[in-house]
This record gives structure tokens, C-alpha cells and sequence, in this order.
């Protein structure tokens, strides 16, 4: 396909003109190592500076943007063929949703509508994390670090070739007492690195999380504490399973990668499964259900509430979508939304007069300040917002 097409099917996209076969087709065109990553590049080139862009023509202007950063980033086919299906491709409500995002019912209708209606604004979260040793050491992880950060016995901690934050060259001494480390992001941060733990598990921390390992695992469990949100890739070993401990929650896995949504401050936890297969159970429960466990299947979710195990479906994509730098709203109410938005950007919320009822559906990047976010947000459903300094009242 020659460019000028591509570009004119980019438009189609973007107006939300284009068909499902057309979408998929622009997907199939641009090949990323992940479908996330196209999505991440995507949101991004759109969560450009508003003054960066030409006021001739704005949408246009963007619209070149995007296109060019799609173009340079990833490597584009040369002959234009049938889209092949990826084992976990996009469906069309994943294809709606970015249209959401970005068409003119999102991006472009933030900035024709002028934010300025915000006198003050707040900007994203950062990519900031704090490793704690077992002496009480604090280490603050941020971007562009390098090469060992501490030794704690016989295991180097440093950051690695893929850059992860890596414990690597222990060696587990069964007699031992486990040596503890705690990594943690504040309110308004999110890990700059995964963290790869002894035996190779990879774990992604959201904001206001923190997950608490033995610097070596030793016996026959392998067991973590976690707190908030996290994203598991466990490395399979039968022998030594794998436990996470998310409050009331033991989450076994039997290969497995995996969410956690475990807040304080939310009423359910809920472990989301993408791949394998992991056993959920309620620790200390009384019924048969919750204490014998369940098992979920790929695509599956459990949710604890009230000391009660259920599982359903889950969306995948909304599940993650924290971890591929974005917010994606299905079916959602505002006050869950607000308490998502609080904790990556920091802000107290209130409510004013009545708390809307209405269900939401929207996706936008977590790169953009907030009043972007909530210019969206209004322009979706009857609601409406104030900023004063961190504080963000939500009015019908």
C-alpha cells in the first residue's frame, strides 16, 4: 500500500469512519513487537503539546504526527497484504475504544473546546519507585539508571541489559533466615522498571502498590506480599509454587501471568488471568468454596467481596491497561473512576449535590494532564468538574 493510502486510512480512523476489516487492516500494516505497543504509540502521538500544533490546520497537523511516529517507530510492510490474525488480537471493542480515545469525540474535541475553562490544572503521575533493603536502606528508582545498585548477601541488585530491576547470583541457604526487600510506588507513581525476581519472575507495580519478596526464595513455597496493584509473569516451577498474598487473598500459580487489583481502598479484589492457569482462595475462610479455592481459565477473572469468591469474565485490555500507559473506562461509574485518577494523579476528590449514576465509557493516555481527561469525561455524560489547586470536585 502506498503511504498517501495508508495516511487516508489513518483519517478514516480517526474520523471513526473506518470499517472493522479496515481497522484491522491498519493494525496488520504496522508490525510491533505487541499489540500494546502500537496502542501505546498510538495514545502517545496524539498526547502532544497542544501549542506545538499548527492552528491553520490542528487536526491535520496532529493527524501528520502520528502518522510520521507510527511510520519511523515501527517497521511497515512493503507489500500490503490480508491481515494475519494474532493469537490475541484486537476485537472490535478494543478497535472502538482507541477510536474512542482519540477521534473527535476525544483528543481533538479537548482541544477545540479550549481547556482553558480549567483555571488551574494537574499534571500526570511520574515513573518513580523506592526499593527498600532489609536494613532499611532506601533506594529511589528513577529513569536511566545503570549497573549495580546493592548487594544483599550473595545477590546483586542492579539494573539489567532489558532494563529490569534484577536480583541476581543468590544462592538459597535453606537453613537461613529469607532476607526481605520491598518495592513500592507513592500515590501519583508508577515503577520506571519491573522487577525480576531470584527465580525470574517478572512483576509490574501500578501506583500507590508495593510488593514485599525474599531476596532468595527458599523451602518449597515460593511467596510474595503485595499491596494495590501488580501484574505477575510468574516462571513456572512445580515443585516450588509460586504464592502471592494480597490481603485476605493466596493467589497460586500453576503458570501464569496475571493481574492483582488489591486497594484498600476498593471493596473487591480482583485476580485477572491472561495466561496458565492460577488456583484463588481466601485465606482463613470457613465455607467450602472460598477454603478449597477456584480455578480461573485464561480470560477469566475471581472477585473477593464480602469473604465470597466469584469468577466471571474479565477485559483483558482494561485489565492492563495501567500497565501499557493508558485508562480505559468500561461500564464504569464515576466515583470508581475518580478513585483510579486519584491515585495516579495525586488529587483529593469531592463530590457536590448528587453523585452521578451513569455508566462510562471512555479510554485515554495516563501521559495527559487531567483536565484533558476530564474535558472528556464531561463531554461523554452529564457531569462536570472543578480543579482548585489538587483538589477536584465532581458536579452534575
Amino acid at each position: 500500500m502506498e503511504d498517501q493510502s495508508l495516511q487516508q486510512l489513518l483519517q478514516k480512523f480517526v474520523e471513526n469512519k473506518a470499517t472493522p476489516e479496515e481497522i484491522r487492516l491498519l493494525f496488520s500494516h504496522f508490525h510491533a513487537e505487541s499489540e500494546d505497543q502500537l496502542m501505546k504509540l498510538i495514545m502517545e502521538g496524539f498526547a502532544i503539546d497542544q501549542h506545538n500544533v499548527s492552528s491553520d490546520n490542528p487536526d491535520q497537523d496532529v493527524l501528520d504526527r502520528v502518522y510520521d511516529r507510527l511510520h519511523n517507530d515501527i517497521s511497515v510492510t512493503k507489500n500490503f497484504q490480508r491481515p494475519v490474525l494474532m493469537r490475541r488480537r484486537w476485537n472490535i471493542a478494543a478497535a472502538a475504544s482507541i477510536v474512542l480515545a482519540i477521534s473527535f469525540g476525544g483528543y481533538f474535541l479537548t482541544h477545540r473546546q479550549n481547556i482553558s475553562e480549567f483555571k488551574n490544572d494537574v499534571a500526570p503521575g511520574h515513573n518513580q519507585a523506592t526499593l527498600t533493603l532489609a536494613n532499611g536502606k532506601k533506594i529511589v528508582l528513577t529513569k536511566n539508571l545503570a549497573g549495580q545498585l546493592a548487594q544483599q548477601g550473595s545477590t546483586s541488585i542492579g539494573v539489567n541489559g532489558q532494563n529490569e530491576i534484577a536480583y541476581t547470583g543468590g544462592s538459597a541457604d535453606s537453613n537461613a533466615p529469607d532476607t526481605y526487600n520491598t518495592l513500592s510506588t507513592a500515590i501519583g507513581e508508577q515503577s520506571p522498571y519491573p522487577l525480576v525476581l531470584a527465580d525470574g519472575t517478572k512483576v509490574w507495580l501500578d501506583a500507590g502498590s508495593s510488593i514485599t519478596f525474599p531476596v532468595a526464595f527458599t523451602g518449597k513455597e515460593r511467596s510474595v506480599k503485595i499491596s494495590g496493584e501488580a501484574y505477575f509473569e510468574v516462571v513456572h516451577n512445580e515443585a516450588h509454587p509460586f504464592k502471592v498474598i494480597a490481603k485476605d487473598q493466596v493467589i497460586e500459580d500453576i503458570g501464569t501471568h496475571f493481574n492483582v487489583d488489591a486497594y484498600n481502598d476498593e471493596k473487591e479484589i480482583t485476580t485477572t488471568l491472561l495466561e496458565g492457569a492460577v488456583k484463588v482462595s481466601v485465606d482463613g475462610a470457613t465455607s467450602t468454596v472460598e477454603k478449597a479455592g477456584i480455578m480461573l481459565k485464561p480470560g477469566q477473572k475471581s472477585v473477593l467481596k464480602n469473604n465470597t469468591l466469584d469468577v466471571a469474565n474479565a477485559d483483558i485490555e482494561e485489565t492492563i491497561a495501567w500497565k501499557n500507559g493508558y485508562f480505559r473506562f468500561q461500564n464504569e461509574d464515576i466515583q470508581s473512576i475518580m478513585r483510579k485518577l486519584s491515585r495516579w494523579y495525586n488529587i483529593d476528590v469531592q463530590y457536590s449535590g448528587a453523585i452521578p449514576t451513569e455508566a462510562f465509557y471512555a479510554t485515554s493516555s495516563r501521559y495527559k494532564n487531567i483536565s484533558e481527561v476530564l474535558t472528556m469525561l464531561q463531554n461523554t455524560k452529564g457531569v462536570h468538574f472543578k480543579i482548585e489547586g489538587r483538589r477536584v470536585t465532581v458536579m452534575q
